[in-house]
């Protein structure tokens, strides 16, 4: 592979993360820099600008019999959680549909982890490390205040916009540090976009905006921003040969994902059954390592390994030549 001397694919990478977390403000000031670096190297692009709400944290407090203990919210509603309504669960064990206040916390992990988010009830992440206080205690308290605000995200799009063969999409926003999820998956799409220029011929490649939160309930509050660029270029998808989402790269080899259910549980299109048999996953192995860092501040620049985002981007343009 002729790598492009000018692309510092690692001090990219840790760009992107000194803007996290990725949501508001921190989103625009990742589109910001998207756009100059584009600009910097001559690069064409469009900009597809779409309103949404997102929650903002405005206070998330807890008390385990009288001592403060460390937490986040992960909710897209305000409330008070108690030892009378308090659920205790672990990562990947949670109903977020529940309209009990809850309390998660991630097994696998130091951090405070934000894996899922509850949209009917007060909700809030603690460490494991406190785990056994929460499980204790004879008195609880717990607040959150979530506050919907009103976000101007934008796609940004480079490539083939009238009749791409390949569509290749990688969010950039992210909830925590986000360098695998998904600095990574951005340095690969703008990696092929520099190394191989002709790729732009033939593929539409979209940084998307807005994927982790939004008030959207159906089909779920995550992936707004790839369901506004569906909205706007249905046609395009329903013409492409493939659909490529770059997602979660850059801690080991990458893979191609193809099933329906892993599509499901990361990809919500509006009208994904439609899309399902030709959208593909490029990304690393969801093992231990990535339940560790998921949505975490472990999640960070250092991670990611060099040679792992070079075999992704050689992985992406054997797709789009």
């Amino acid at each position: 592979m002729k790598v492009n001397k000018e692309f510092n694919f690692i001090e990219f990478i840790k760009k992107v993360v000194s803007f996290s977390p990725r949501q508001g403000q921190g989103e625009i000031d990742t589109a910001d820099f998207l756009e100059n670096f584009l600009r910097e190297r001559n690069v064409s692009f469009k900009i597809q600008k779409f309103k949404t709400t997102i929650p903002i944290e405005k206070q998330a407090s807890l008390k385990v019999d009288g001592k403060k203990i460390k937490c986040q919210s992960i909710s897209l509603v305000s409330g008070k959680i108690s030892n009378k309504n308090n659920i205790l669960s672990s990562f990947g064990e949670v109903d977020e549909y529940t309209k009990l206040p809850t309390i998660t916390y991630n097994p696998y992990a130091q951090e405070i982890t934000r894996g899922v988010f509850f949209q009917n009830a007060p909700a809030i992440a603690i460490s494991r490390e406190d785990v056994d206080a929460v499980l204790k205690a004879k008195n609880i308290r717990g607040f959150v205040k979530v506050n919907p605000e009103k976000h101007t995200a934008r796609n940004i799009l480079v490539g083939n916009t009238k009749n791409p063969r390949y569509i290749c999409l990688a969010h950039y926003d992210s909830l925590s540090a986000g360098a695998w999820d998904n600095a990574g998956g951005v340095a690969v799409i703008m990696g092929n976009i520099l190394i191989y220029p002709q790729a732009i011929k033939s593929t539409l490649f979209v940084f998307v905006a807005n994927e982790e939160l939004s008030y959207d309930k159906i089909p779920g509050y995550w992936c707004r921003g790839f369901r506004c660029f569906e909205k706007t270029n249905m046609s395009l998808l329903k013409r492409a040969n493939k659909i490529i989402v770059v997602d979660g790269v850059g801690i080991s080899p990458s893979y191609w994902m193809s099933k329906y259910e892993h599509l499901q549980s990361t990809i919500l299109f509006k009208n994904l059954d439609k899309f399902k048999s030709k959208i593909i996953r490029l990304g690393a192995k969801t093992d231990q390592v990535a339940k560790e860092i998921y949505h975490n501040e472990s999640d960070i620049a250092s991670i990611i390994k060099k040679k792992y985002i070079l075999q992704t981007i050689k992985e992406l343009h054997k797709k789009i030549p």
